[in-house]
C-alpha cells in the first residue's frame, strides 16, 4: 500500500504528536494535523521540541464537533490514504460530570467524520485509537475477543464510536483498524498524568494522592513504542481487526509505580504520599496480551519503564522553569 499523505485528527494530543514525530522522522509521508486547540508550547509537542517545523507537516485548528464540514472538505481536497483518529475527550474522572460532551466527541464526532469517508476510493486505512477501558476491569493478559463491559461514561462513549465503525466495516468494508493500548507515558506528556505529576510533586515537596490506596493495577508503555505500533497498524493491520499494545509481563500497582519513582529520585515513599478514596467506576486492572500485534503487525515494545521514567525526569528538570508555570491539574475545555 503506497502512502503519500496521512491526516491525523487530534494532532496536538500526547499520542498524536508522538505519532507525527515518528512519521516525520522515519518516512517521506506528508502529514496533515487537525486539532481543536492551537499548537501548544513546544515542550508538549515532540515534533516541534527544539526543532523547526518540518516541511512535510501542515496544521489546521479545527474542532471535530464544531467544524465538521471544514474537516470533511479538507479530507476531500487532500485525499489522504490514511486517517488516524486520536481526537477524544479522554479524562475518565470528569466524564461523570459532562458525559454528553464525551459522547459528542468520542461517538458523534466519529460518526460524522467516518460516514463522510464511506466509499472514498482514496482511503486505504482508518485507524481508531481506542482504549482497553471498553472491557471494564479485567484479569491478566486480556485478548482481543474479550466481552465489553465499560465502567465509565468515557469508556462507554469510546465503545459507541468503535461499534459504529464496526457497522461501516460490515456493510461497506470500511478499512478500520483498532488499537487499544496500555497506559501511555513519556516525555511531553500532560502534567496531570501519574508519572509526570509524581515527579513534579516530589520536586515541589507536595504529597502525591493515591486514589484507593494506589491498589489499581496498570501496565505502562512508552508513547514512542505506540507511535511505532500505529505505523505498523497502518502498514500491516487487517481491516476490522483489533490490536492490543502492551509491554511484556504483568502490570504493577499504582503505589508501586510511585514508589519506584520515589526511589529513583531519592525520596521517602511513605512521607511523600497520602491515601484518598477511590474514583467511582475506576477499574481495578487493565492487563493486555499483545501477542496478536507482535505476530500480525511484527511489532515489539522497546522502551524499558525505568529508562522511560529516567528520560522523563531529565525532561522535567531541563524544562523546570517553564513547567513550574504550567497548570498541574486537568483543565476541561468545552
Amino acid at each position: 500500500m503506497e502512502i503519500k499523505k496521512i491526516l491525523v485528527l487530534g494532532s496536538n494530543s500526547f499520542t498524536g504528536s508522538h505519532f507525527i514525530q515518528h512519521i516525520l522522522q522515519n518516512t517521506q509521508v506528508k502529514v496533515i494535523g487537525v486539532s481543536r486547540s492551537s499548537e501548544y508550547n513546544p515542550i508538549f509537542l515532540p515534533y516541534l521540541y527544539k526543532k523547526d517545523r518540518h516541511s512535510n507537516y501542515s496544521f489546521y485548528q479545527l474542532d471535530v464537533n464544531q467544524d465538521t464540514e471544514k474537516i470533511i472538505n479538507i479530507l476531500n481536497s487532500k485525499q489522504p490514504e490514511v486517517v488516524v483518529n486520536y481526537s477524544a475527550q479522554g479524562e475518565v474522572r470528569n466524564s461523570w460530570k459532562w458525559p454528553g460532551q464525551w459522547f459528542e466527541t468520542n461517538c458523534l464526532g466519529v460518526v460524522k467524520i467516518a460516514q463522510s469517508l464511506v466509499g472514498k476510493g482514496w482511503l486505504k486505512k482508518y485507524v481508531s485509537i481506542s482504549t482497553p477501558e471498553v472491557y471494564g476491569s479485567t484479569e491478566q493478559n486480556l485478548t482481543e475477543n474479550q466481552n465489553y463491559s465499560p465502567s465509565t461514561p468515557y469508556a462507554a462513549s469510546k465503545l459507541a464510536g468503535d461499534l459504529f465503525l464496526g457497522t461501516l466495516h460490515k456493510k461497506y468494508q470500511f478499512p478500520v483498524v483498532y488499537t487499544r493500548a496500555a497506559n501511555l507515558y513519556g516525555i511531553h506528556q500532560q502534567l496531570y498524568r501519574i508519572i509526570p505529576r509524581t515527579i513534579i510533586y516530589l520536586k515541589l515537596g507536595k504529597k502525591i494522592q493515591l486514589h484507593g490506596g494506589g491498589e489499581a493495577i496498570r501496565s505502562f508503555i512508552h508513547a514512542q513504542d505506540i507511535a511505532n505500533a500505529t505505523w505498523k497498524a497502518i502498514t500491516n493491520g487487517k481491516p476490522g481487526e483489533v490490536y492490543h499494545l502492551a509491554p511484556e509481563g504483568e502490570g504493577m500497582k499504582i503505589k508501586d509505580l510511585v514508589k519506584l519513582i520515589c526511589d529513583m529520585m531519592g525520596f521517602d515513599f511513605a512521607s511523600s504520599t497520602e491515601l484518598i478514596s477511590n474514583n467511582f467506576g475506576q477499574d481495578a486492572m487493565y492487563s493486555l496480551s499483545s501477542k496478536k500485534a507482535q505476530e500480525e503487525l511484527n511489532w515489539q515494545p522497546n522502551k524499558n519503564l525505568q529508562d522511560g521514567i529516567r528520560e522523563m525526569i531529565l525532561w522535567i528538570e531541563e524544562n523546570w522553569e517553564e513547567i513550574k508555570q504550567q497548570p498541574l491539574e486537568y483543565i476541561h475545555k468545552i
